[in-house]
């Protein structure tokens, strides 16, 4: 017997901060595995799924296309740039229509970022949050024969909203085997010349507080050779023109690495194509540059942050300079290489992140700024109150915290763009860019 039913899949994708890409098609990922993990699902067959993205921020115009479907059950992927949009569009569909089951997900998707004063109570917005990996949990959900607050308290992995805060139903059901994860390019889910996204594991070994990998579901298992090699056939078919590596480094997982690498080897995929990734410095090693020389032109980022070794321990960020030098050298060697920094960190202050942008720049490498961000599973949740923290509650940008004020912060990002631009590089809203000096 297979569940009839009607699921909308929401999420809202941007374009490309100050167009750094051009015409490049950069579709969502995440959403679009939740998709392929639904029409997978033999028990789901009678379902009607819908992906609904309409690649900007008008909440009207979200709330006429899901009331066209009519949906019993509603996916909203949320990220930092679609977060208050796909909110309001809830808000909305929940007044018209109270029976409706709304579930939330992806990296914006936590208790903290709903229970933030700027959105309206959650009982009056979602009925469940994701908070971890989705496809195993949300097919749950959908299978339920009633879509009813009981019928979620009997899943793992939930954040339920309630009078007095939060519900959490439990540990989830674990995805013991990643290759089971259905692929949206194998099942041709995806648009055709666009940019392709790989994955060769999850979660991260790190737990430094400004990112949000640290506090994702560390798993010990890796997608297969054969995986790889059948995402790499998929890509074939649909002509992408280039690879974005999701994980959250290419040298982190040693044996996420090796399976690509075989992969690789016995198709030769992405000497014909872009590769886009982060390496984590202190874990470059001889067969890291060895793909990377076989492979040819690839973009990668090598993630600095500070160079003050103070601001790196207070956010748990591993460092050595002797290290990280040498491994930029190499890199740079191998593929076109920028390394990333990031003003505004607590503990850090202007004078010490002028110095990391002088001391980044003197490499040879181009140079990538960020305004730091106040992420969900990062500085939001995992900061001490001792660093005074103040950000935009919207676009979760730092406004002020230990060592910036927020004057400093405002004319930081106005030093950032003018230099930038001087130097013949670009400035979007959230990065600014500065070209190879040597």
């Amino acid at each position: 017997m297979t569940i009839s039913r009607r699921i909308a899949l929401v999420c809202m994708t941007p374009t490309t901060d100050a167009n750094e890409l051009g015409d490049m098609d950069l579709p969502s990922y995440g959403i679009r595995r939740i998709l392929a993990s639904l029409v997978n699902d033999p028990a789901l067959k009678g379902a009607t799924v819908e992906l609904i993205d309409l690649e900007h921020s008008d909440a009207d115009a979200y709330v006429e296309a899901i009331e066209s479907l009519q949906p019993d059950l509603i996916g909203m992927s949320a990220y930092v740039w679609s977060t208050a949009t796909l909110i309001e569009v809830a808000r909305h569909i929940k007044k018209r229509r109270p029976s409706c089951m709304i579930v939330f997900g992806g990296p914006s998707a936590r208790t903290a970022v709903f229970d933030l004063p700027c959105y309206p109570d959650p009982v009056e917005c979602v009925d469940a949050i994701v908070s971890r990996e989705g496809e195993v949990t949300f097919n749950q959900i959908a299978r339920l024969d009633e879509l009813t607050r009981t019928g979620l308290e009997s899943i793992g992995g939930l954040d339920l909203p309630a009078n007095n805060g939060w519900q959490n139903t439990g540990p989830r059901t674990p995805i013991t085997r990643l290759d089971d994860i259905p692929s949206p390019y194998q099942l041709d889910l995806m648009r055709r010349e666009s940019v392709a996204y790989l994955e060769t594991y999850r979660g991260c070994p790190l737990s430094c507080t400004f990112c949000e990998w640290g506090a994702s579901d560390s798993s010990t298992t890796v997608f297969s050779t054969e995986y790889l090699l059948r995402e790499f056939e998929a890509y074939s078919r649909h002509q992408v023109p280039a690879v974005f590596l999701v994980d959250a480094g290419l040298n982190l997982n040693t044996k996420g690495f090796r399976n690509l690498y075989e992969a690789e080897s016995q198709v030769g995929f992405l000497k014909s194509t872009g590769l886009w990734c982060e390496v984590y410095p202190s874990h470059v090693q001889d067969e890291h540059i060895q793909f990377l020389s076989e492979i040819g032109p690839s973009y990668l980022g090598i993630g600095l942050q500070s160079l003050d070794p103070d601001v790196l321990k207070l956010h748990q960020r591993p460092f050595n300079r002797a290290t990280f030098e040498s491994a930029v050298k190499q890199l740079s060697q191998v593929a076109e290489t920028e390394v990333q920094i990031i003003f505004g960190l607590p503990g850090d202050s202007p004078e010490g992140f002028r110095r990391t942008l002088d001391f980044a720049r003197s490499l040879p490498v181009a140079v990538r700024a960020y305004h730091c961000l106040v992420l969900p599973d990062a500085l939001m949740t995992r900061g001490q109150p001792e660093w005074e923290m103040q950000f935009d509650p919207l676009t979760l940008e730092m406004q002020s915290c230990r060592g910036w004020s927020a004057r400093e912060l405002t004319s930081m990002r106005s030093r950032m763009t003018e230099a930038a631009l001087a130097s013949g590089g670009r400035a979007g809203d959230y990065w600014w860019f500065f070209p190879r000096l040597n």
